[in-house]
This record gives C-alpha cells, sequence and structure tokens, in this order.
C-alpha cells in the first residue's frame, strides 16, 4: 500500500481533536509534569550549567555533571520511562474508538510496558554492536591505507544514516504493540519492518517534515515568551522555570500528536483506516 502523509496527518488531528480532553489528560501527566518536576528539582543546576556553558568553562560543566550524576540519571530514567507510558497510553486511547476513559488508557499502556521497554533494550544492544562493528571495520580499512580520519569521518556518516533508516522502519513499534497485541520485542520490530516496506523515503519525508515544523514552533515560541523574561531578569531561576514550562508544554503537544500521527500511520499501511474498511463492500 502507497503511503498518503497528506491522509494520515488529516486522521491524526481529527483522532487529537475528538479526544482532545482525555489527551490534554495525559499529556499532562506524563509529558508535562516529568519536565515541570525536573525543571523544579534541577533549577540550581540548570542554571549553573548554563553559566558554565556561556563563560565558557567546560572544566565547572564536567564537574558539575560528575558531582550530580545520579541525581541527572534519576530524572533522566524517570522521565524515559514516563514518556514510555505516556506514548503507549495516548496510542491506546486513539486506537480505541469506543473512547476509553484516562484509567483504561493507562492500564493497557502499563500492560504494554514490559515490551516495549525489551525492545528498548534490544535496540540499545543493536545500535551499540553496529556502532563498534562499523566503526572497527571502516576505521581499520581506512587505516590499512593510511587514511584513518577520513575512515573515521565516513563511520559516523555511515552510522547516522543507518540508525535514520532504523528509526523510521522502527518508528511504527509502539502502535504494533498497542493495537495488535505484539508482545514479543523481535516480533514487533519485524512487523514494525513488514509495514513500512516500499514506503520509506515517504514516511522519512513526512517524519522530517513533522520535526522542521515541531523546530521551528520550538523556537518561535521559546523567542516569543522565554526571550523576554532572559532579558529582563538574566539566566537566572526564573528564566530557567519558564523555559522549563514552555518547553514541557510545547514538548507534551508534539508527543501527543506523534502518537497519534504513527497510530493513524499504522492502520493506514495495516489497512485497518476506514477508507480501507469502506472498501471492501464497495
Amino acid at each position: 500500500m502507497k503511503f498518503d502523509s497528506n491522509r494520515a496527518w488529516a486522521d491524526a488531528m481529527a483522532s487529537v481533536r475528538a479526544n482532545r480532553e482525555v489527551l490534554l489528560a495525559l499529556g499532562g501527566v506524563f509529558f508535562l509534569l516529568p519536565t515541570l518536576l525536573s525543571t523544579v528539582f534541577l533549577t540550581d543546576l540548570q542554571t549553573q550549567m548554563m553559566e558554565s556553558m556561556s563563560a565558557n568553562k567546560p572544566q565547572v560543566l564536567n564537574r558539575l555533571m560528575t558531582d550530580n550524576m545520579g541525581l541527572l540519571l534519576g530524572f533522566g530514567l524517570g522521565g524515559m520511562l514516563a514518556q514510555m507510558i505516556g506514548y503507549l497510553s495516548v496510542t491506546a486511547l486513539i486506537s480505541d474508538r469506543g473512547r476509553p476513559t484516562v484509567g483504561e488508557s493507562i492500564g493497557r499502556g502499563l500492560r504494554a510496558l514490559p515490551s516495549l521497554f525489551a525492545v528498548a533494550v534490544v535496540g540499545f544492544l543493536a545500535t551499540v554492536l553496529a556502532t563498534v562493528a562499523l566503526s572497527m571495520l571502516i576505521v581499520g580499512l581506512f587505516t590499512l591505507v593510511g587514511a584513518g580520519d577520513a575512515g573515521g569521518i565516513l563511520a559516523v556518516v555511515v552510522l547516522l544514516f543507518a540508525l535514520t533508516y532504523a528509526s523510521v522502519k522502527f518508528s511504527l513499534i509502539v502502535p504494533v504493540i498497542v493495537n495488535e497485541g505484539v508482545g514479543n520485542p523481535i516480533n514487533a520490530m519485524a512487523r514494525s519492518w513488514k509495514l513500512t516496506r516500499h514506503n520509506s523515503l515517504r514516511l522519512f519525508g513526512f517524519y522530517t517534515l513533522l520535526m522542521l515544523g515541531y523546530f521551528a514552533i520550538a523556537l518561535v515560541s521559546t523567542f516569543i515568551l522565554v526571550g523576554p523574561v532572559m532579558l529582563v531578569l538574566g539566566q537566572g531561576n526564573v528564566a530557567v522555570l519558564v523555559m522549563g514550562l514552555v518547553s514541557g508544554a510545547i514538548g507534551a503537544v508534539a508527543s501527543i500528536v506523534l502518537a497519534a500521527v504513527f497510530s493513524e500511520t499504522h492502520d493506514q499501511l495495516a489497512g485497518n483506516a476506514p477508507e480501507s474498511v469502506a472498501s471492501t463492500f464497495d
């Protein structure tokens, strides 16, 4: 099936509008709240890090990160876990035409969490192994002809290309796990790969446009809302709090939209979209 980006976007926006009240609740709990909590508890640390970067003091920045590694990892892993549950819950809500409650959507998200966590572990290990293998192979070959530096650059380019391609091929893993009930991480990855077959370039272009749109909105919003605060108060705690609130709100909306896009893209490529069902009876 040929992927139709216009239809995927229209269906995603229709799903978001139809469930906006419940989606706002899910977005606030799993996307906005973790960002606000990390901002509140790490305001002083983030302020010091920003000041060290502005003063071009990498030694101070490295010391701050080393001394607070446990705190940073704790909030980082906690935020990642909350976002994983959020993506699963939003996908469960959007894919269920029976309009489930917040609790029901979260319940489905929690049941699917072990599968997504296993996918993350497999993906991380595969990325590490691919990085080591590609680096050793390419850099080793180029070193033999006395061009080790060029080999290092080529290895980075090849790795970035491979990671980008893999991110497109595995972009439908969450709806595969939630909508199709595929619990085995390898099977979920294989199913996403199969669904995106013959549509990788179209999906890459679509995702790239979404990413550029997000960056543009985030940049303009930050400039308009955070810029005046920083001009008046400087790079202090208040500026960090405002930046955290703005970035958290933008990130929450973007995450909801992205989950909706992936869900509707999955429905379209899997043949579950309303148009596909209707055409069966025409």
